[in-house]
């Protein structure tokens, strides 16, 4: 009896420990793609895995960019300032908006001196590595593909006037 006593807590003990909590696994592995899509994710797994995955894959490239500008890389520097209000959702309100054709686009590329920089950066290096550790497509306007990752998941588009 006291055997079976104990296989029946050992059991129950492997089985509880086998179950995710809060966005890990028992053994202390964070969840995330490609073993849960993201879209799968619960909120507490996806706040732990943008800290253990996103915010470390990030930090580097922002900084590698311009390191005074993102000398300070957190939530908020692409949550923006009222992330933790607004459940980290995305777009943010704090990045500002985009032209919201591409001939205006173009026209901005053109007539602001920073933006091919800033275009570059987050063509070349923020969509790839953040369609990487999403495990999703970057976009690719040629082949637009549903769940991809681009501009639009971060930036809101300006209103466009009529």
């Amino acid at each position: 009896m006291r055997s079976q006593l104990s296989s029946v807590l050992l059991i129950s003990t492997l089985v509880l420990l086998s179950i995710p909590v809060g966005g890990r696994l028992a053994r202390g592995k964070t969840v995330g793609p490609p073993e849960v899509a993201w879209k799968d994710m619960t909120f507490k797994q996806r706040k732990a895995y943008m800290k253990a995955a996103v915010t470390p894959t990030m930090k580097p490239i922002f900084q590698a960019f311009d390191a005074k500008k993102f000398s300070t890389f957190n939530c908020a520097t692409c949550h923006g300032n009222d992330g933790a209000d607004r459940k980290y959702k995305m777009p943010s309100n704090d990045i500002h908006a985009l032209p919201s054709t591409p001939a205006a686009f173009q026209a901005k590329l053109k007539s602001e001196a920073t933006w091919p920089k800033w275009a570059e950066f987050m063509s070349q290096k923020v969509e790839p590595a953040m369609g990487k550790v999403l495990d999703v497509p970057v976009f690719d306007p040629k082949k637009p593909v549903e769940g991809a990752f681009g501009c639009i998941k971060c930036h809101k588009l300006e209103a466009s006037t009529p």
